[in-house]
């Protein structure tokens, strides 16, 4: 199917585009109203579910809705997405309603809806980072940009301004990161001509993105308390492990397994790392993120394979000993490192610092993962 929502653009890099839906009122699908109607209304109350120890009830009664005449929604694949950011959290807030005991079944009228979405999509049938960040926000101020102070969720598990803080801090970084994409993509092609005054101006833009990027990070701690997120927002978007999904023929009643969202699956660093042309030693890190790819949505896939094919090392190795280009391009992994550095800080204090299982929500060990990744990018200077 076509996906053409999840283009990378110049106004906000991978998120999705049109902005993400909140409602389907007034908007014609093969879904009956009475049936997109029930759906959001139990998103609506999903915080309310979950909150009154109901929500495994409610879901057990909830009817089976063939999500299969969707398809002919190609042109429209932003609906579908929108469909699939519902049962995502359903799924999650299904399965960890008691985060110490994460249910080992998803009923019927979760699973399948969600794995038909999923098969349109082409990703996992869980909750990924594409439907929990990317494509769940929408603009207060059109006026005003998509920015962390002017935007809203769309669904929460907990609810709250701390859930909202944590994932619009993710989507602002997401859209601070649109320069450097541009960055990266104009400067591979102006090396392909040998432009190189356009190559340095190309590789300067990643640093300043990256730098816009820091700034929204640094401001994960203002948006969403270190307490609330570790006891109350990350026990939802863990992975399932052995879950069945009833109802779902394909997969014949045996239990399956998948990562959790996790900033791994956003495509920002990955495009960047094969853009610049950074390899990292093949281990079960670098296995896991190859992993996280296909939590990703094809667009996305597809760009970072175009920008592993052609990347710009090559050129600027080649042109060493013109300063300006060799310094335009160490400016980047120093603004990449930098980045990276970042990121373990605020990893180890929103988790590391308090938990005996090292394991992120993706399912590695995301501290020595992140420690590796930014050694091996110091390494690899022009």
């Amino acid at each position: 199917m076509e996906q053409s929502c999840w283009n990378t653009w110049s106004d906000r890099g991978f998120l999705i585009n049109p902005n993400p839906l909140h409602s389907l009122r007034g908007i014609d699908t093969p879904l009956s109203t009475d049936i997109t109607d029930h759906i959001e209304s139990l998103g609506n109350q999903l915080t309310t579910l979950l909150h009154s120890g109901i929500i495994q009830s409610t879901f057990d009664q909830f009817p089976v809705y063939d999500m299969r005449p969707m398809r002919v929604l190609d042109s429209q694949f932003h609906i579908i997405e929108y469909l699939l950011m519902r049962y995502g959290f359903f799924a999650s807030a299904y399965v960890y309603a008691d985060p110490e005991n994460p249910a080992k079944k998803l009923p019927a009228g979760i699973a399948v809806p969600l794995v038909q979405l999923s098969r349109f999509v082409e990703r996992p049938p869980i909750l990924t980072y594409a439907s929990y960040i990317l494509a769940n926000w929408h603009v207060n101020n059109p006026q005003a940009g998509m920015t962390v102070d002017n935007m809203s969720i769309v669904q929460s598990f907990v609810g709250g301004e701390d859930e909202q803080g944590f994932i619009l801090v993710h989507a602002d970084i997401e859209a601070r990161a649109a320069e450097a994409l541009s960055g990266i993509k104009s400067a591979i092609q102006a090396s392909k001509i040998g432009d190189m005054e356009a190559v340095i101006d190309g590789l300067y833009h990643i640093s300043t993105s990256i730098l816009d990027m820091m700034a929204t990070f640094n401001r994960m701690t203002e948006k969403c308390n270190v307490e609330v997120y570790y006891h109350h927002i990350r026990p939802y978007i863990f992975g399932f492990n052995h879950v069945v999904y009833e109802g779902v023929a394909e997969f014949e009643g045996k239990p399956q397994s998948y990562r959790g969202q996790s900033g791994a699956q956003s495509s920002i660093i990955p495009a960047l790392v094969a853009g610049l042309g950074l390899e990292h030693e093949q281990s079960a890190l670098t296995q896991h993120l190859t992993v996280m790819h296909d939590y990703m949505p094809k667009p996305h896939r597809e760009f970072i394979t175009e920008m592993t094919q052609h990347n710009i090392r090559a050129f600027v190795m080649k042109n060493r000993k013109h300063a300006d280009c060799r310094a335009a391009y160490n400016t980047s992994l120093e603004s990449l490192l930098a980045f990276r550095r970042l990121h373990m800080t605020i990893a180890y204090r929103y988790v590391a610092e308090k938990v005996k299982n090292p394991v992120g929500t993706g399912g590695t060990l995301f501290m020595d993962w992140l420690k590796k990744l930014a050694d091996e990018t110091a390494s690899q200077f022009a």
